[in-house]
């Protein structure tokens, strides 16, 4: 019995589309939050949060402790998360102080600035035609 080509046809694009998706899931494992163009944050071992790449690689030596996505930028703060004030965490806008380290990461072009002081993050977020009141919150806990 010859089986019809159309079916054929199905059952490997069916194939294809299976080996892809499992391939794309082996590179990033555990809890995500999914970021423009394929960056994510998530959480290291310690359960603070960690800014990847694609492959899954960790983009900034410290973790996040705060962000926000605008647009194609991740904008936000290195260092250890804020401990919880109250029962919701990341409502409360981030305040940083004279030694925290800021970043910008234009997930379009993959180009990282990093280790901006306050001014310099504020600038240069000027200079890429954001809002001037564009604020920062901490991550959301991550559930284990």
């Amino acid at each position: 019995m010859r089986v019809p080509s159309r079916l054929l046809q199905l059952l490997t694009c069916a194939s294809l589309s299976m080996f892809a998706v499992s391939v794309y899931a082996g590179s990033v494992s555990g809890p995500v939050v999914v970021l423009p163009n394929s960056y994510y944050l998530q959480p290291d071992q310690g359960g603070q949060t960690k800014l990847v790449k694609r492959d899954g690689k960790r983009l900034l030596p410290g973790t996040i402790a705060a962000y926000v996505v605008s647009g194609l930028l991740v904008v936000g703060a290195i260092g250890a998360t804020p401990p919880p004030g109250h029962q919701f965490t990341n409502d409360l806008e981030f305040a940083g102080t004279a030694d925290t380290r800021y970043f910008i990461l234009d997930t379009a072009s993959g180009k990282l600035e990093s280790d901006l002081d306050e001014a310099a993050w504020h600038k240069r977020l000027q200079e890429l035609g954001q809002r001037a009141d564009l604020h920062i919150y901490p991550p959301l806990p991550w559930q284990n």
